[in-house]
């Protein structure tokens, strides 16, 4: 994962934090189990953004040959995979 469980910990606390200083914001839970949601959250969105990497490097097997012969980067290949695949299933990273 991209972020450490302690700094998802660390986000998801000032999250709650700072919605808390907001008028008019009224929680329906106490703090631990908005901390806890938002965890899952984040964790599930990291999740999602990992196995579409994981996706496209899979993918780009297919066009190793290519990439060795200095045909195409792959750095290159990449981005354009996850930009297609993200706006083909409509994916908001």
């Amino acid at each position: 994962m991209k972020l450490s469980p302690a700094k998802i910990e660390s986000y998801a606390e000032r999250l709650v934090d700072q919605l808390a200083e907001i008028d008019g914001v009224l929680f329906q839970a106490d703090d631990g189990q908005l901390r806890m949601g938002m965890r899952e959250i984040m964790t599930d969105e990291l999740m999602a953004e990992e196995l579409l990497e994981a996706e496209v490097h899979k993918l780009l097997q297919s066009y190793k040959y290519e990439i060795t012969m200095g045909r195409m980067s792959y750095d290159d290949l990449f981005k354009k995979i996850r930009s297609r695949m993200i706006a083909e299933r409509r994916i908001v990273l």
